[in-house]
């Protein structure tokens, strides 16, 4: 038999690797170089986690200014604005205001030039106009409700304006809803026209010109309410637009 043993057991091309050092156990001295250098990184990192918190919430603190900014630079209404949709503008709630409150004032004006040329020989003719005239009260108040900021309202104008965005349609007015400020101006408006219109029903079923004629005091005290209340609306609606505006358009 030619070969050694040691040749015999190998196996057939079986490939010779050298012998392998064992790992040499560490010193005392190394193991507190390791300790050492191990908590100079944990401090290094626990440091920069800190100073990354503290700029969060630095950036954070003044992510609202910088968003009501951005948002008011686009003409958006802030408190009316939905992230990612597009926005009702300032200026689409004047438009809203003016398309109900415009046509009912010069409507009211109608009635009430009607009401005073018939008064005093008229009943009936008279009685037609305060009965027109209470209509367009009840029909202003009812205009400014639908308008109104109201968990109601809001959810029908954020699907119109969903679905707008969905067909890269602009924003319709019919989802142009007051702001709650303004609806707090609104609201006081709303009860001074029911308070109006009640007492011009009243008055509209006088059976007589004189006593037709009695409530005349009456409701010109509520109608100075409503006119009061309606230019605090107006007021409301129509203030100082904010300096991001004024430096893109004629103020």
């Amino acid at each position: 038999m030619q070969g050694s043993y040691e040749d015999f057991w190998a196996p057939v091309g079986r490939v010779t690797r050298a012998p392998r050092d064992l790992p040499r156990r560490p010193s005392s001295s190394d193991e507190r170089e390791r300790t050492a250098g191990g908590n100079l990184i944990v401090a290094v990192v626990s440091t920069l986690s800190a100073l990354l918190v503290i700029a969060g919430l630095i950036y954070a603190t003044g992510t609202g200014a910088r968003h009501n900014a951005a948002v008011l630079a686009g003409g958006c209404e802030p408190t009316l604005f939905i992230s990612g949709l597009p926005c009702t503008t300032i200026w689409m709630e004047h438009r809203q205001y003016e398309a109900i409150a415009t046509p009912a004032i010069r409507q009211l004006d109608a009635d009430a030039a009607a009401y005073r040329a018939n008064e005093g020989h008229n009943l009936a003719a008279a009685e037609a106009a305060l009965t027109a005239e209470m209509t367009t009260e009840q029909a202003l108040g009812n205009g400014l409700e639908a308008v109104a900021f109201t968990p109601q309202n809001r959810a029908t104008a954020n699907t119109l304006i969903t679905n707008a965005a969905a067909f890269g349609n602009p924003v319709p007015m019919a989802a142009v809803t007051f702001t709650p400020q303004i609806t707090a101006v609104a609201d006081a408006l709303i009860r001074a026209l029911q308070a109006l219109a009640t007492l011009t029903a009243r008055q509209a079923r006088s059976s007589t010109l004189t006593q037709l004629r009695s409530f005349n005091s009456r409701v010109m005290v509520a109608t100075v309410d409503a006119q009061t209340e309606l230019k605090l609306l107006h007021n409301a609606v129509y203030q100082p637009l904010p300096k991001p505006h004024c430096q893109a358009i004629v103020c």
